[in-house]
């Protein structure tokens, strides 16, 4: 009887309300056109997140429709740069959506917290971690991780046979930022898997895949927040479902590196994890466990997953443009000689290695589905056009970056376009925003930046990847982040090095 009421409370919910609300439309929503049944159901969306496409089908949509378009009974997405400012900029006002309950726990992190305040005190407690002076300390970490990544790049190059470089960016991106995060690595670039510890409620440990384990909870948990209205009953339907089990396997690897660290019970070690237990004046800050290992999940989460997808499509997109990496590598070999690992410092100051990265940023963000928001009370002018109060309204972030007003032929790999003069540059910046803005803009795009700088250098420097194919393309998967697809390769040692 309880699953035949829940199945009936699903159905009302996923097609009757969400027609009557339509039909109805007291906040004045049917003037905006819709893709097909988007306006009337949620699962036009759901349906093109489960094939990975989601980002595809709301640009292909705005490309059709304009700027303001429904994707879903009460989400409308505005694809004007204007619309960043008006939505996430700050004294905006616009708190975040339901969606984000999806994959919430009992205990928020600084990314899924929708209470304004809370959200203020979490990004103070680690704003000063993440602070371009602090990760510039941290450099030797990442340099040896570096380096770590390319004796395995010169194996492959010395055997002959192609290598997964989109799975030993993510192993990379695991080391580094455990050892940022507990003070110690995973060990996955020297063992070439992900395989990790974790442990159980109940103590029991066992090993598991880092990477799939985070990747299918967070297909479910996007998809889960769309209808965050019956999360009650959809997570207790789907509670078999192997997605959710990964999550809760990807919880236990936390929870496994969370508990070892805890308990080795030292504030003044050289990592992130002691900012969590005390402040910088050394004063204890007394969190309870659950609100460590939910900072902990999310910061392992956007710290490699992330950083993994913009390394890989900067690989993927310059050795797809032979004439960008000629030109790199002359700007590379003038500026640090023969040595593959150079110093930040020397790095940070090479505009075509910047501009390079950029544009890689743009034409294949990291981070492709608009973030979701509130509008407040009383409604807001967006993009010149009014939106009723309690409308659910995102910036589609993929669709944002080819606004063919701001980027000149934006669907080109194209890093010249940032060698200009500076009024050029502004008009474009207004719309590249890959990691966001306003006070919940990514927090730690500085260490993102850092990585990139030097993994990307090493690598063009160092060595020749070819493709298995011509014409061969590199798939966007996305689930929440825009995932690259593998990316196998063949390496040869670069013959001046």
């Amino acid at each position: 009887m309880l699953l035949l009421a829940g199945l009936a409370v699903l159905f009302g919910v996923l097609f009757i309300q969400p027609l009557a609300v339509y039909i109805v439309d007291r906040r004045g929503l049917r003037r905006f056109p819709s893709p097909s049944y988007a306006a009337v159901s949620s699962f036009w969306r759901i349906i093109y997140n489960l094939r990975n496409k989601h980002f595809l089908a709301i640009h292909e949509a705005h490309k059709q429709l304009g700027t303001h378009v429904r994707i879903a009974p009460n989400h409308i997405s505005v694809s004007d740069p204007v619309a960043m400012n008006d939505i996430y900029g700050h004294g905006a006002g616009f708190l975040k959506d339901a969606w984000y309950d999806g994959g919430a726990g009992e205990f928020r992190h600084m990314a899924d917290s929708r209470v304004k305040a809370e959200h203020q005190q979490k990004r103070k407690l680690l704003a000063h971690v993440f602070a371009q002076k602090t990760i510039a300390n941290l450099e030797p970490v990442i340099s040896d991780t570096v380096a770590i990544l390319l004796a395995q790049v010169e194996k492959a190059a010395a055997s002959g046979k192609p290598m997964n470089m989109r799975r030993y960016l993510n192993y990379f991106t695991i080391d580094v930022f455990s050892r940022l995060l507990y003070g110690e690595t995973q060990r996955c670039l020297q063992r070439g898997d992900d395989i990790v510890t974790a442990q159980s409620g109940n103590g029991k440990l066992y090993k598991a895949p880092f990477i799939k384990s985070l990747h299918d909870a967070t297909i479910i948990n996007t998809v889960l927040g769309m209808e965050a209205s019956i999360l009650g009953i959809t997570r207790k339907l789907l509670s078999w479902h192997p997605y959710k089990k990964a999550g809760a396997t990807y919880d236990d690897i936390i929870y496994y590196n969370t508990v070892k660290r805890l308990n080795a019970n030292d504030t003044e070690a050289d990592d992130i994890f002691s900012k969590l237990l005390v402040d910088n004046k050394g004063a204890a800050l007394g969190l309870k466990l659950g609100e460590i290992l939910a900072e902990c999940s999310v910061m392992m989460n956007a710290g490699t997953d992330t950083t993994t997808a913009a390394l890989t499509n900067t690989i993927f997109l310059l050795y797809k443009h032979p004439d960008v990496l000629a030109r790199l590598r002359e700007e590379l070999d003038e500026a640090t000689g023969t040595s593959l690992i150079a110093p930040y410092e020397t790095l940070s100051k090479l505009p075509y290695l910047r501009a390079c990265v950029e544009e890689s940023l743009r034409v294949r963000p990291a981070s492709t589905m608009g973030l979701p928001r509130v509008v407040p009370k009383g409604g807001r002018l967006i993009a010149g056009q009014f939106v009723a109060e309690d409308t659910t309204v995102s910036v589609p972030t993929y669709t944002l970056l080819r606004n063919p007003d701001a980027f000149d032929r934006p669907d080109e790999y194209r890093p010249e376009r940032w060698l200009v003069g500076e009024n050029e540059k502004a008009k474009m910046s207004k719309a590249h925003l890959p990691f966001s803005t306003g006070p919940r803009a990514c927090i730690g795009r500085n260490i993102a930046y850092f990585e990139q700088l030097l993994v990307i250098a090493a690598l063009v420097k160092g060595y020749d990847f070819e493709f298995g194919s011509k014409h061969f393309e590199l798939r966007i998967l996305e689930r929440f982040n825009g995932n690259p697809d593998e990316l196998v390769l063949r390496v040869r040692r670069r013959e001046w090095v």
